[in-house]
């Protein structure tokens, strides 16, 4: 427990550390976020790489527990052959996101990166093997994990329209993993999700409104992505529905964006990646809600969606535990 609290204070730290350096390296080079008066109503140009010191933090806050003599540490270097597998698609979703929000990438070169990390992804071992307790052909899972994958990855940058949302909705649902995984005695998971919502905490601090630095879609992509990759991972090691309803709760918000929105945008005859202003949070806004009070409803709703879950998860590990 105290190298997981310690994993989340070095991010935490980190996070708070280079959050506001590399938002003021951006607006020195132009890499901000200019307002339009219709979808960006932001008051001023802000920096939109938040994804940077988020991926710099997290690998940071590990490189910091592994030179502590900490018990984690042994954790961390026996599965140092799977985190480095993973590494590449991180990498791959990361750069996707930093090219678009540098170069305005077209929606096909964006969906190609992300299906190449999914796909890499896949290759390293996160794989969706059954789907509510049914094994799945080779080939369907294959496809599920990668739809999968990408989804999550847009679901968080399809919410990151407003400030503190998709950052505040992703340190919940970060959350939410991360007691799922100490309820079921996963500490594996426990590491894997603590210094993300260090990260995304510290994050928060410059992010909430009014927001000086954008996650950014290198920021909104890689949160979703690792998600993503979480829930799948976590559903490996899980043996029933119940111990998987917590973390697939937490992304439920995001995801149903994502539904919506093509819905939406097929209904009206839109191509799917054309924005608008249709979104959650926009109708919120539109209804009165300031963007702080929005984003703490929003907020409120996620955690909503997990309470009744928790004690479900708690009944799994125990019956798990007897039954062992």
């Amino acid at each position: 427990m105290y190298s997981l609290c310690g994993l989340t204070a070095a991010a935490f730290v980190l996070s708070l550390l280079l959050t506001p350096l590399m938002r003021d390296w951006s607006i020195h080079l132009g890499l901000v976020d200019r307002p339009d008066q219709v979808r960006k109503q932001h008051a001023m140009a802000t920096a939109r790489t938040g994804g940077v010191p988020i991926l710099l933090s997290y690998a940071g806050a590990y490189a910091l527990l592994l030179l502590l003599p900490l018990n984690a540490s042994g954790v961390i270097r026996e599965h140092m052959a799977a985190i480095w597998r993973l590494m590449p698609p991180v990498a791959i979703i990361f750069a996707t996101g930093l090219l678009d929000d540098w170069r305005d990438l077209r929606p096909w070169q964006k969906l190609a990166g992300e299906t190449a990390a999914a796909i890499w992804a896949y290759a390293a071992g996160v794989r969706i093997f059954a789907v509510g307790g049914h094994a799945t052909a080779p080939w369907c899972g294959f496809l599920l994990t990668i739809a999968w994958l990408i989804l999550c990855s847009n679901a968080f940058n399809l919410i990151d329209g407003m400030d503190g949302l998709a950052a505040g909705v992703g340190l919940t649902a970060t959350m939410t993993t991360f007691i799922a995984g100490l309820l079921h005695g996963d500490i594996t998971l426990g590491l894997a999700t603590a210094p993300l919502a260090g990260c995304l905490l510290g994050f928060l601090r410059y992010n909430f409104n009014p927001a000086s630095i954008f996650l950014g879609d290198s920021g909104s992509l890689l949160i979703g992505f690792l998600l993503g990759s979480y829930a799948v991972i976590w559903s490996q090691k899980s043996a029933t529905m119940l111990g998987v309803a917590g973390p697939a709760m937490a992304l439920a918000l995001p995801l149903l964006e994502v539904g919506l929105s093509i819905l939406r945008r097929f209904l009206r005859n839109e191509p799917i990646f054309t924005g608008d202003r249709g979104h959650i949070h926009h109708r919120l806004l539109d209804r009165g809600f300031t963007p702080r009070k929005a984003a703490l409803l929003l907020y409120t709703t996620v955690s909503a969606a997990w309470a009744p879950c928790s004690p479900c998860c708690s009944m799994s590990c125990e019956t798990g535990s007897r039954a062992s």
